[in-house]
């Protein structure tokens, strides 16, 4: 899939463009050995707290100037890594392209198959960058707490990402008054969707979805607690050749904060 680079095919792509590598781990994994010339910046711990219209358009300028502090432009392509294809590089590789980011991709497999790969390490840091990001919204790619609300149960498969015990109401996320799972929320753990740290072929994601009783056809909204795990999801399902397909990047943190919404426990 075009959202997608292997390391060899990246290897190529910075010897020939100016291209800007994002590491998206912890700042001690990051000085352990990253893949040369990349910066080590992640949105990770910035929630989306009003997914309404409104609040998407204040989270997406609050979001470009963080990433242009960190040296993202929209002039330059961008390709996200962790350690593996985990939540926090598809999370920041959602987020920029949900800003307007017209050149995003993530390194498929991570730092584990840029290795396996061959591919030189380097303990350097990067240099600092301060540029400018425009915001330009892609609104196809996000749902808020408001669209979902007026469409429960109508012709929307809500897909929860969590793992069983946060699906559930079991959990104990210090960070949410309510515990449980948005109303008629179909439920496949993230992970399901991953081996070996890439995601799998097309057609065991459908399958598995298939399996889980969720309709194909129908618009696909995943979620979780922060947007993260449920962004890989996102770019599962693009990968999966599925196309109606948007990101409640709010999630359950929003949701189970607004008291006016609806929640289920099993």
């Amino acid at each position: 899939m075009d959202f997608l680079i292997e390391p060899r095919e990246l290897l190529e792509q910075a010897r020939q463009t100016d291209v800007v590598i994002l590491d998206a781990r912890k700042p001690a994994e990051y000085a352990q050995g990253h893949i040369p010339g990349a910066i080590n910046f992640s949105a990770y711990d910035h929630f989306a707290l009003d997914t309404s219209a409104a609040g998407l358009s204040a989270f997406a300028r609050d979001m470009a100037m963080r990433y242009a502090a960190a040296g993202v432009s929209n002039g330059r392509p961008v390709v996200v890594y962790e350690m593996e294809t985990g939540m926090r590089a598809t999370r920041d590789a959602w987020i920029l392209q949900f800003i307007g980011h017209p050149r995003v991709r993530l390194l498929h497999g991570g730092l584990a198959a840029w290795r396996a790969a061959g591919c030189n390490l380097s303990s350097d840091a990067a240099e600092d960058w301060t540029v400018g990001l425009r915001v330009r919204e892609r609104s196809g790619m996000v749902i808020g707490f408001d669209g979902i609300a007026g469409r429960l149960g109508h012709g929307m498969t809500l897909l929860d990402v969590r793992d069983v015990d946060e699906h559930a109401g079991r959990d104990n996320t210090a960070c949410c008054a309510r515990r449980g799972h948005l109303p008629g929320s179909a439920w496949i753990e993230w992970t399901q969707f991953l081996e070996g740290g890439r995601f799998k072929s097309p057609e065991a994601i459908r399958g598995l979805l298939s399996e889980s009783g969720v309709d194909l056809e129908s618009e696909i909204v995943p979620y979780c607690h922060r947007g993260a795990r449920s962004a890989n999801t996102y770019y599962a399902l693009q990968h999966a050749g599925l196309t109606k397909v948007r990101n409640y990047i709010g999630s359950w943190h929003e949701w189970s904060a607004r008291t006016e919404l609806p929640i289920e426990k099993p």
